[in-house]
Parts: C-alpha cells; sequence; structure tokens
C-alpha cells in the first residue's frame, strides 16, 4: 500500500524560467497594439444621449407638423356669408372694422376704452334686462365665441341679475362685438333674430351653453337654426332670418359703437359709464356696482 506513489527525487521538475518572465515585446509593438485598442470600454453620457435627443426632437417636429396640417386643412367647413351679406358687409365697411377690432384685441395699439355718458349707448329694447329706470346701467360688448365671456356667462352674470337686476337696482344691456370669426357674426345675427321674437336672452344664454372653441362648427346656420328648433322659435321667420342675414346691421351698428368706444377686447363693461375690462370675479363686479349705487 506504502508503493502506491512515491516518485524519485530527480523526477521532480525545478521551476523553469519560462513560466516566470512574460516573453519579451518590441516597444513599438506594445505602442502600436496600445493604440488600437480603445481607451475605455465606457462611452461618454452625452455620446449616449445623442441618438434618443435626435429621435425625440424627429417626434416633436412631426407632431408639430401633423397639428398645422391638421389645423388648417381638417376643420369643419364654415359656410359662407350669404351674398347680399357680403354686399352690405363690403359697403358699409362692416368687415374692415372687425378686422381693426381684431387687430386692437392683440395689442394692435388701441387707447383702451374710456368714460362715457351712460345714456349715450345706442341700447335695444329686446336686449336689455330690468328696470331702464334703475340707477345703474350695466352694458356688456361681448362675442358669443369669446371663452372669457362664456365664463362670466357662468359664474358672474347670474348673481348680477338675482342680486342687482331682480331687484331694481340695475339693468343689464348686452351688445355685439362680434369679432373672433364667421361663427361670431353668424351667432350675434341669429341671435338678433331670436330678439325679434321676443327671445333674445333665451338664446343668448343658449349660445354661451353650447360654445365648443372658436370656429370649429358650433355656431354654423344649420346649428344656430337648430337651437332656435330646441327653443321654440317660430321656424318660419327665424330661418330665413338667420339664413339671409337679415339683422347683420345690427350687429354691425353694435361693432361700429364698440369702435368708437376704444373697447379692443371681450368682455368689456360700462357701468355707468365707467369701464371695466375683461373677466371678473363675483366679488370685484359687485364692488364696481355697489360703488355706482354709492355715488
Amino acid at each position: 500500500m506504502s508503493e502506491e506513489f512515491n516518485p524519485k527525487p530527480e523526477t521532480v521538475l525545478e521551476p523553469s524560467n519560462e513560466l516566470d518572465q512574460a516573453p519579451t515585446v518590441p516597444d513599438t509593438q506594445v505602442e502600436s497594439e496600445k493604440a488600437a485598442q480603445p481607451k475605455s470600454d465606457k462611452t461618454p453620457m452625452w455620446r449616449l444621449l445623442i441618438a434618443p435627443a435626435w429621435f425625440l426632437l424627429g417626434v416633436l417636429a412631426g407632431l408639430g407638423i401633423f397639428a398645422a396640417y391638421t389645423q388648417y386643412t381638417a376643420k369643419p367647413p364654415i359656410p359662407p356669408l350669404s351674398a347680399a351679406e357680403v354686399k352690405q358687409a363690403s359697403r358699409d365697411g362692416f368687415m374692415e372694422a372687425l378686422q381693426e377690432m381684431q387687430a386692437q384685441s392683440g395689442g394692435g395699439g388701441s387707447q383702451g376704452p374710456q368714460a362715457v355718458d351712460p345714456n349715450a349707448f345706442a341700447i335695444r329694447d329686446a336686449n336689455v334686462l330690468g328696470n331702464r329706470d334703475a340707477k345703474v346701467s350695466i352694458v356688456e360688448f361681448a362675442d358669443f365665441q369669446c371663452p372669457f365671456c362664456g365664463r362670466h356667462h357662468e359664474m358672474v352674470f347670474p348673481s348680477i341679475v338675482q342680486d342687482y337686476v331682480d331687484t331694481g337696482k340695475a339693468t343689464y344691456a348686452y351688445k355685439h362685438l362680434a369679432f373672433l370669426g364667421p361663427e361670431s357674426v353668424y351667432a350675434a345675427i341669429a341671435a338678433e333674430c331670436a330678439a325679434d321674437q321676443g327671445k333674445f336672452w333665451e338664446f343668448h344664454n343658449f349660445l354661451f351653453e353650447h360654445q365648443q372653441g372658436e370656429n370649429q362648427g358650433a355656431f354654423t346656420n344649420d346649428k344656430l337654426i337648430a337651437f332656435g328648433k330646441e327653443l321654440n322659435l317660430d321656424m318660419t321667420a327665424f330661418e330665413p332670418c338667420v339664413t339671409n342675414g337679415a339683422t347683420v346691421s345690427r350687429v354691425q351698428a353694435d361693432t361700429e359703437e364698440a369702435q368708437k368706444l376704444h373697447v379692443g377686447s371681450t368682455p368689456t363693461f360700462f357701468i355707468n359709464g365707467k369701464p371695466l375690462v375683461g373677466l371678473k370675479s363675483p366679488d370685484e363686479f359687485k364692488t364696481a356696482i355697489e360703488q355706482a349705487l354709492a355715488e
């Protein structure tokens, strides 16, 4: 058993110098091999971000182009003004007035509205709420497509009517500044057609409750006629009035009046002739009315 493995001393191998020492390589070869190898296995972070950044930029550019294309090509068609309406508008300079009002609302240099005689406004009876002999008169210039006018109608108007108009302290009159596009004009014309049947305020409320953006097809003539049916108007009178633009002269007169008063945005109010511009909170609006009552 003791003879299983007993190497003789002479069979023991001595360490070899070949294992202890690496083979000598010329210096020039080492340098060339180092140059051929990458300096680091890690790529700088800014290089890793280049490709995703270009991809994201391409996506954003594509979305922008698509949005622009959709904006200018995919809108619902807006019916043209009737021939009679266009002729009248061109003859009386109505379209030029609308364009000037649009420029002013965008910061085109309007000096802003000034205080005026509260009795100087041309007010149609159908467009007024309250006792005309009330101490305070409130006159609003608005556009049925204006989102701020819509917010005023929703947030402020009901409490003003309840607290001041219904109590006999103030009158409230609406005047058109229909300058946000064709559908603003169509809506104003239709509201005046409803006024001929004593339903201006019902139609006024219905329009603000059905806002859907500017010139997006919410206030085409067909839609406005459908609104008239929902409000049980006499359609034999209402439909041709809307289609023919029979009341455009009233919208024109209000717009020209706003222009003379330097009203450049909607909503703009005159409380006893003093201007109040823009959407206000109920408290701000009531403060202005209380000041007028105290004078």
